[in-house]
């Protein structure tokens, strides 16, 4: 009798990684998951509608992805500002990953999606009196992000000194 396969877990996100970098280069990607408050990498799928004599048909459009995140404004070090600021005074697209597990290796079972995205201007400072500041960002990706299931041999070095720092 075959042994059953384990239950797959479910990601809960209490762990996730979000980098962002200060340039198009994976050198300077900055993990800001610890003011992160939600993530997402997501498809936007246009819809074309065609009405004719014989009735309306949709097609499929143009898939735009993008990064979309809520960051605690944090005015330390390489953290919010210092990051959000850079990449928007970079003038171009920027390097980004998203993972779901921080404290593991890039693997087929903890994914990384990377890719470019395009900075764009956000509020500095925005809330309630006694709430924290929130920064909302929906800056398209350039292209497809790529799933990564392996890191590159530069990047598991600065994961592994940045996850052990942070």
């Amino acid at each position: 009798m075959a042994t059953p396969a384990p239950e797959p877990q479910p990601l809960i996100l209490t762990n996730a990684s979000l980098k962002i970098s200060t340039d198009d280069t994976t050198a300077n990607l900055q993990e800001l998951a610890c003011l992160t408050n939600h993530i997402e990498v997501s498809p936007d799928v246009s819809v074309t509608t065609l009405d004719t004599m014989c009735g309306s048909r949709d097609y499929p459009g143009t898939v735009k992805w993008a990064l979309i995140a809520t960051i605690y404004q944090s005015f330390d070090p390489d953290a919010t500002e210092d990051t959000l600021s850079a990449a928007v005074e970079f003038g171009s697209p920027v390097a980004f990953e998203v993972a779901g597990y921080r404290d593991k290796p890039i693997a087929a079972d903890n994914p990384a999606w990377t890719g470019l995205a395009i900075p764009q201007p956000y509020s500095p400072i925005n809330g309630d009196a006694g709430d924290a500041s929130s920064v909302e960002l929906e800056w398209s990706i350039v292209g497809t992000p790529t799933k990564n299931t392996t890191a590159p041999a530069s990047a598991s070095a600065s994961s592994s000194s940045s996850s052990s720092s942070a």
